[in-house]
């Protein structure tokens, strides 16, 4: 049974990956806020699932969450990174501590997590992380300025990082979805998405799959990738 770590697992994305990976076989520890809907989903999710509440913005404090895994003897197979927070403005309007903010999160947290994933005390050989981008690192609208940018340093340090750790077979990719229907897209109705994403909305479970591919032997040969997952929007 290969053990997974995934965060934002409280909603959205992450929550469809956990429920996914644990009806494929997988054991999954969960991260994210609120601790009310981890410990609801792991009730929901049985025995497979375990939960660590951590909130990512407090970077310096992340090898603890490495730790507790360690403690549990929860030796990672895999982490997937789906936390994340969008902001949309205009850049004549913008603020540099939103920005901060985003790239903190959707960028920062995530450098520091792949830096103990690939630690030989915490995970396995053979160990492949996910984690998930967006279109918007290439579509580049009016207004995703921010957004834009923290998602494509996670593209680029993805790529980076695939080369560094090939001696250990652990494999580094990103998922880059369009519009997918999630609490952060909630504010987005179907017609307007339609204008730009022709197949309409996303649904979480099919990122999931991705997920599950990328996570298992099935891919054992795919590392340093962008996949994206467009519906159709042009980038």
């Amino acid at each position: 049974m290969k053990n997974i770590l995934i965060t934002g697992a409280s909603s959205g994305i992450g929550e469809a990956c956990a429920r996914f990976l644990v009806f494929q076989g997988y054991s999954v520890m969960l991260v994210g806020r609120n601790q009310k809907k981890l410990v609801q989903l792991c009730t929901d999710l049985g025995g497979n699932a375990d939960y660590i509440a951590y909130d990512l913005e407090n970077i310096d404090g992340i090898e603890s969450i490495f730790q507790k895994c360690k403690e549990r003897k929860f030796k990672l197979n895999g982490l997937v990174y789906c936390a994340g927070i969008g902001a949309a403005f205009p850049m004549r309007t913008g603020d540099w501590k939103i920005v901060d903010k985003l790239m903190h999160v959707n960028c920062l947290a995530f450098f520091e997590m792949a830096k103990f994933v690939i630690n030989r005390k915490y995970s396995e050989n053979g160990c492949s992380i996910v984690a998930m981008s967006s279109l918007s690192s290439v579509t580049c609208y009016p207004g995703m300025a921010a957004y834009s940018i923290s998602k494509s340093s996670i593209n680029t340090l993805c790529k980076v990082l695939s080369k560094e750790v090939t001696k250990r077979c652990i494999r580094v990719n990103t998922i880059m979805p369009g519009y997918v229907r999630t609490p952060m897209t909630s504010d987005r109705i179907d017609e307007d998405v339609l204008k730009e994403q022709p197949m309409g909305f996303i649904e979480p479970i099919e990122i999931a799959y991705l997920v599950e591919f990328l996570l298992s032997d099935k891919s054992k040969y795919i590392t340093g990738t962008y996949i994206p997952i467009s519906a159709g929007m042009n980038f």
